[in-house]
This record gives C-alpha cells, structure tokens and sequence, in this order.
C-alpha cells in the first residue's frame, strides 16, 4: 500500500504515526520541593484508562501498557460511573526533603488502590477507600492520605485506581507534612466554626421550642441537625469519628441524613408558611412528598448506594425547587415571613446544585463547589432563624400582653445563648489546644516530634547561653534497623521502634529533658543544665537498658541495640540547634563505625583524631 503513494506522502505519513506515539507515550511528570508551603496539584496532564469490566490489574498495565488518555480536567472527575478508572503520573523530588504526603480530597471513594513503581517494579501498593475499615488507612484523617517517601532526584511513577458508587471525582495534591499540618489545622478551625454556628443556632431554637411548644420550631431543629449530619458524612468526618468500623452504614447514612434534610425541609414549609391555609393543594403537595421521602429512607436501608443516590440527587434538586416555589408564591399573597423564607432558601438551592452539578461532571470541582452546601446551609439557618422571629413579632404583635412575655422569653433565650456560645468558645480553645498538642507528637511513638524538638532545643541553647549553664544533646540509633525491616516486615520494625521510644521516655529524670523522634529510628534527647560526664552517664544507662529489653512481636523475640552519639557545651554567641545537633551527629556516626552498640562524645572524638 506504501508503494502506491508518493515518497513524501510516505514520509509525512511516518513522521505523524512517529509524532503519534510519542503523544500516546508521554506522561505527566510533577516535581515537588521542600520550601512550598501551598500543595502540588496533580490534575492536568494526568493520563487515565477506563475498566468497565475491572479487567486491568497493576500486573496487566505493567507488563502491557495500555493506551492511556490524558486529562485536560484540573481534578480527575468522571461524574457516576461503575467502572474502574486508573491513573498515572510522575513525581520527581527536586528538593533534599524526601517526605511529602499524596492526598487524596474526596472522602467517599469506595475503593482507592495506589502503586509506587520504579524501574517498572512495584515498590510499595496502599489500599485505601470507605469501603475498607477507617483503622486500615495509612494515616488517620478523614481524607485519604499517603505518606511517601521521595529520595532527592527521583522519579517515581504513580497508578491509581479509583472506583466509587457515589460521584468519581478524584482531586491528588502533592503536600509537604509541614505545609499539610498547616492547612489542615485552618481547615479543621474553618469547619469547627461552622459547625458550632450550626450548632448554636440549633440549640437556640431548640429552647425557643421547649419554651413555646410550637412544633415548627422542632422540625426546623430536625431539619438543621440532618444537614449538619450529613455534611459531616459528606466530609469524611463521621466516618472518622462516629463510626470508624461501619462501612455498609457509612455510606447509608449519607443517605439518610440527606433524605431527613428534604423531609425537615419539606414539612418546614408546610407549618411555616401554614400551606392548609393558604391553599389546600399545596399542603396536599407536601404530605406527599413527606410520604415519598419516609419510603425512600427505608429503602435505603436494602438498595444499593449507586442506585439510590441517582434518585435522590434529582429528587433533592425538585424539592428543593418545590419548597422555593411555594415560598415565592406566599411571598406574592402577602405572606410577610415569607420574604425571609425564600432568600434562604435560594442560597441553599444555589449551593446544592453547584454541587450536584460538579457531581454530574457537567462544571469542574473546586473551592467553590466543595463549600458552596455549607455556606448556602449557613446563610439558610440564619436567616431562617430571622424569619422565625418575624413570624413570632407578626402572629403577637396585635396583643401586647403576649408580646410581654415573647420578649422575656426572647431575652432568657439569648442569655441562654450567650452562655452556650461561652460554653463553646471554651470547648473550641480546648480543641485546639489538643490539635497542638497532636501536631507536636509523632504518631507512631507518642513522643514529641522533629518539628517540635528544633524548637525545644532553640530555646534551651537561648536559655543556656544566657546563664551560662551546659547543654547536652544525645543522638541514637538502632543499630542494624534495615535488617529486621527486611526480614521481619515493617510492622515489626515499628514495634521496634514504639519500644525503644518507651524505654527513652522511662530514662528521663527532670522536666526540662526532652525524648523526640528525630526521623525513622532515630531519636533525640535534650538534657539542659547537663555537663558532658553526666551526658555520658544517662546515654550508658539508656543503651545498657535497651540492650536488656526484648521486644517481642510474631515472630520477633529478640533484643536491639542503640548507637548513641553526644554533644556537650556551654552555648556560645554563633552556637545554634543545627551546630549542636550536627555534632552530636557526628558523634553517632563516630559511635556507628567504631562497632555500634556504644556510646561516643564529640569532644571524645575530636581528642582521639
């Protein structure tokens, strides 16, 4: 066939079929650093696959590659689908920190499998998704969080396969821990106050109730706790905290709670707006999408997630639409509470169908979208609260004596207010103060961390300097650590590890010394007012009493040992932590090459050479 066409026409055609597969062959490579406190966002230029049958493994796509696709989309989003979709991209380390952690931002995938290959090897796979116990994820957070470990100049490539039931949206950020506890700490304060906001205004409608039994007060406390439920499951939030273990229920609640909101909702706006005395038709319209919204949640209870969640997002949008529309026609009779009734509610209705838009694939997920039911919701309490007082100032406003006591009751409940805002002010300040507390502590070990320890020991330096007192720094090392993680498995190596901190922590005699994580196993000890003979002392203690500990785990029943490296000095004016604990390093490197398992000085070393 070639022969038939011109000789150029024959090297045009080689050139595009040559240009051809090397489109078809690239892929995105995203580089990362150390000193970026913003995330690396790996969405354009990701290339992906569909399995409509799971017929495509890891195995199968290393040994043949598939044609794969590239994503012009900033985060990976194919709206409901029942296949399985994978993904591939680069990562290489520019930078010399070699931490960083793969988040995944969406936290009702079912199934989220993750493969770190090298060399066209599998180096590490993770299995992760809300189908699985929130106790097997990698790192406890509501999202879907992978720590790597990225040596400088590396290339890594990353496959992904996602499956969900509910809306395939998969939105990766490269993070550095650093930056990641940062962020997460603003996000977690950002969804405590909106969730306290809500809270209040529940608890304050809630004694608006008990004092006036009016039962639209209720319903609209009813309605206020399902929304805030099922944003909680929304987020990932119940399923870290409520029930960790619940798969199957974790994702019927979502449903659940989201299908109390439009029965709240839809019987809100008939006792609200009084529909039986307005028109008797629309009261009629709301027993029988009340009655719809009480079968529903039953059959959620036996239907699958995939199917019933196609039917209720249509159903959300049309009640939702429903009870504007009845809102919008009471507001033109002259219904005055109602005015109030149908801004609220169009801020919720505008912040519901960006989101179920961005679930149908047909706008992109962002900042926006993700936020937009809390804030609509937010907007919605408020105002909704606003209108239930109107109602009360309309209904009492013609019998002064009844007004009296409305507004004495107004005046206990916003006293009650205060106190329960206090009260959570209180509560909020304790939160935090224990989210420190968490970002300060490694989570293996339960002994303060790096980030924590570089501060510490700027301080002693500060303080020893300045009264002239010693400071000594030790640092250790197990000894042979990369030998039990080869041939006992990284779990025992973190038992090792989780011991050895243990018995750190059990050597310490004052208040001010300090036992810390200094990185995989090596640890730090901090000992202000100590001299070197002293230093001494507690580092043979603790390599002695390590060397007499066995630690047991399956099949591990045996001691370790520790090299220890020390630095002792009175700090001098351009004496830093990093001058401290660079000596002290060289030290254990000293303590390392003369045998392991002893305990050498910097001055020692300098003395010997």
């Amino acid at each position: 066939m070639l022969k038939c066409l011109p000789s150029n026409s024959v090297l045009l055609l080689l050139t595009t079929l040559f240009l051809l597969g090397l489109c078809s062959a690239s892929h995105a490579t995203f580089e990362v650093g150390t000193t970026s406190s913003s995330p690396t966002p790996i969405g354009q230029g990701t290339q992906y696959i569909e399995a409509p049958n799971a017929e495509q493994t890891i195995e199968s796509i290393l040994s043949n590659e598939p044609r794969w696709q590239t994503s012009t989309q900033q985060i990976f989003n194919r709206g409901y689908s029942n296949s399985d979709w994978w993904l591939k991209f680069d990562v290489i380390n520019i930078g010399s920190d070699s931490q960083f952690y793969l988040e995944f931002d969406y936290p009702v995938l079912d199934y989220l499998d993750v493969y770190l290959v090298a060399n066209n090897q599998i180096i590490e796979k993770h299995f992760m998704g809300d189908k699985l116990s929130f106790s097997e994820r990698p790192l406890k957070h509501r999202l879907f969080i992978l720590p790597l470990d990225l040596p400088s100049s590396q290339n890594i490539r990353v496959y992904v396969r996602a499956k969900s039931s509910s809306s395939l949206q998969v939105p990766i950020k490269l993070w550095h821990p650093e930056a990641h506890r940062q962020a997460d700490s603003a996000t977690n304060l950002v969804h405590g106050v909106y969730m306290g906001g809500i809270l209040v205004i529940a608890i304050y409608n809630l004694l608006v109730y008990l004092t006036l039994r009016d039962k639209v007060y209720l319903i609209y406390v009813s309605y206020i706790c399902s929304m805030l439920m099922f944003l909680a499951s929304l987020n990932g939030w119940s399923f870290q905290y409520l029930w960790p273990e619940s798969t199957s229920w974790n994702d019927t609640s979502t449903l659940i709670f989201l299908n109390g909101v439009l029965l709240f909702a839809v019987l809100f706006a008939k006792y609200f707006l009084k529909l039986s005395e307005l028109k008797n038709q629309l009261s009629l319209q709301a027993n029988i999408l009340s009655a719809i919204c009480l079968a529903a949640m039953l059959c959620y209870l036996w239907f699958p997630y995939n199917y019933s969640i196609i039917f209720l997002i249509p159903y959300a949008a049309f009640s939702c639409l429903w009870a504007l529309s009845v809102g919008v026609y009471a507001w033109y009779v002259g219904q005055k509470s109602a005015g109030l009734y149908v801004i609220s509610w169009t801020g919720l209705l505008v912040g519901g169908i960006l989101l179920a838009l961005s679930k149908f694939q047909i706008i992109p997920r962002n900042v926006i979208t993700d936020q937009s039911v809390q804030l609509g919701s937010l907007l919605e309490a408020m105002l909704l609260s606003f209108a239930l007082a109107q109602r009360i100032n309309h209904e009492r406003s013609g019998r002064i004596e009844a007004q009296e006591h409305a507004l004495a009751v107004q005046k206990q409940a916003n006293d009650e207010l205060e106190e329960n805002v206090a009260a959570r002010t209180k509560e909020l300040e304790i939160a935090n103060q224990r989210l420190k507390e968490l970002s300060d502590t490694d989570q293996l070990t339960g002994i303060k961390n790096r980030r924590y320890l570089d501060q510490y020991v700027d301080q002693e330096i500060i303080r020893a300097r300045r009264y002239q007192h010693p400071v000594s720094i030790l640092l250790i090392d197990i000894d042979h650590f990369k030998a039990v993680n080869d041939n006992f498995g990284h779990l025992v190596g973190d038992i090792c590890i989780q011991a050895v901190a243990s018995e750190l922590s059990t050597q310490l005699r004052f208040p001010t010394d300090l036992a810390a994580r200094y990185g995989g196993e090596e640890f730090c000890i901090v000992l202000p007012q100590t001299a070197l003979e002293g230093g001494i002392v507690v580092a043979e203690r603790i390599r002695k009493r390590i060397d007499q500990h066995v630690i047991e785990a399956e099949g591990f029943d045996q001691t370790v040992t520790v090299s220890i490296g020390i630095y002792s000095a009175i700090p001098e004016k351009t004496d830093t932590a990093k001058h401290f604990l660079e000596n002290s390093d060289n030290a254990l490197y000293s303590a390392k090459h003369n045998g392991r398992n002893r305990v050498e000085s910097f001055q020692t070393k300098h003395q010997q050479s």
